[in-house]
């Protein structure tokens, strides 16, 4: 039960941690190296501030009253004016003490508000050692503290601290460095990993232009982890084996429908060479549909052709596919929105419009052709006022040969191929075809080719 719970909450921490940190795997990697370099640096400075500096603060301030002790003794053996003088030049040069002496009582001591590590170790040292009523003022300016010491018969020592003598000079060096040894590594690390991910943004350019069917060049990591290596090497590999397949497939259908063609042609001589009958008439009607079906075939197998990408202006293809159209008296609108020029194959994507077009117009009167340029993509829509079709049928009718009813059959001149070979060129495009309702009440396809 502990158990489950403890990761419970991993879990939850990792949910925030993806959903909060950033997306790019430069800025996750720039993370895991920044965190733990700024940790390492703020336990340095607190392990050498509150250990090493406290301890040699605590050193110099247990220095420091022995010193002011010594003075005391000095005085209290030597009080005459003559080496009075000698004990404040003495303490002035060799001690970097200031001293003075002065008839009174101290102050009564209360902490001020600034009261940093030095008044505080001074303090311990001489509640420790000295024992004599004191008063410390380490906000006299001047870089000094002030210490007034109560000595014997209302006689006050007034000794100003040079700040040196309590500090240790390194400390300013000491963060200069860990800041900047933090900046040179940094720097370094930022060079090393921007250097380890070029490759893997070079892959993904790559596999994001086979997705689209463009041509990918071969390219060679000379640099790069042999992780990164290996995976280019494999999807070299993948993307001759795709080539390949789509190759064999595509000839293989090619030659399969274009052999077919020689014995139907024969048997519709054969059929025009017999006597008119029922059996005849079926036998024609029977050749007819395997014409049409290898006319699918070999219209599914031109989808995948050796034809190139390259920059063409979509609307110029969107006007010849509905002037094709209205040769033959349809009625087909025809509009689109932004910049058309994209990248893609001219002629399939022509092909695979024209058949959504004429796939339209077969079951109804009205098509609306309509393209729209989005940030990663552009939206091709076709619009009819036909029946339409079942939402739960859309997925469907995509498979090859197909039919929806007795309305959408082989006797209206479709073999089931036209809705594959559409998806089949948005695919190859990196796009793909969905199906809607239509503002028209019939049917809308939606081809999406990204740019």
């Amino acid at each position: 039960m502990i158990l489950g719970a403890a990761r419970d909450i991993f879990e939850r921490i990792a949910r925030f941690a993806d959903r909060h940190s950033p997306q790019t795997l430069f800025a996750r990697a720039l993370i895991i190296i920044v965190v733990p370099m700024l940790l390492l640096q703020a336990l340095s400075a607190w392990w050498f501030y509150s250990q090493r500096g406290d301890n040699v603060t605590n050193r110099l301030a247990q220095l420091l009253v022995r010193d002011l002790d010594l003075l005391i003794r000095l005085r209290s053996d030597f009080p005459d004016d003559a080496h009075r003088a000698w004990i404040l030049s003495r303490a002035a040069q060799d001690l970097l003490l200031y001293v003075s002496f002065r008839q009174g009582y101290v102050r009564p001591f209360q902490k001020p508000e600034y009261f940093d590590i030095a008044a505080r170790e001074v303090e311990g040292a001489l509640n420790a050692d000295l024992k004599r009523n004191y008063y410390i003022d380490n906000n006299v300016g001047g870089g000094q503290m002030l210490i007034e010491i109560q000595l014997n018969d209302a006689e006050v020592m007034d000794v100003l601290v040079p700040h040196v003598r309590l500090t240790f000079g390194s400390s300013f060096a000491y963060v200069l460095a860990q800041v900047g040894l933090g900046l040179v590594l940094f720097g370094l690390a930022i060079w090393f990993m921007r250097r380890e991910l070029v490759p893997i943004e070079h892959l993904g350019v790559a596999a994001d232009a086979l997705g689209k069917g463009r041509d990918v060049p071969d390219f060679a990591f000379s640099g790069g982890t042999r992780e990164v290596r290996n995976a280019a090497t494999a999807f070299q590999t993948m993307g001759i084996r795709l080539r390949r397949s789509i190759q064999q497939r595509t000839e293989m259908l090619a030659g399969v429908s274009h052999d077919l063609r020689t014995p139907l042609t024969r048997m519709k001589l054969s059929l025009a060479l017999l006597p008119d009958s029922p059996e005849t008439k079926e036998l024609g009607d029977d050749v007819a549909d395997m014409e049409r079906m290898i006319e699918g075939y070999l219209a599914f197998a031109r989808g995948e052709g050796d034809e190139d990408p390259a920059p063409v202006d979509l609307a110029e293809i969107l006007e010849d596919v509905a002037a094709g159209a209205r040769r033959d008296s349809a009625n087909v609108e025809v509009g689109w929105r932004g910049d058309m020029d994209v990248e893609l194959r001219a002629l399939a994507m022509k092909r695979c419009l024209t058949n959504l077009v004429s796939n339209a117009l077969r079951y109804g009167t009205k098509v609306r052709l309509e393209a729209v340029r989005g940030r990663t993509s552009v939206e091709i829509t076709i619009d009819d006022d036909g029946p339409g079709i079942p939402p739960d049928k859309y997925e469907e009718v995509f498979r090859p040969f197909f039919r929806l009813d007795e309305s959408r059959n082989v006797d209206t001149g479709g073999v089931g191929l036209g809705l594959t070979i559409a998806r089949d060129v948005a695919r190859s495009h990196g796009g793909d075809v969905a199906l809607a309702a239509s503002p028209l009440g019939g049917l809308r396809v939606i081809v999406r080719i990204p740019v």
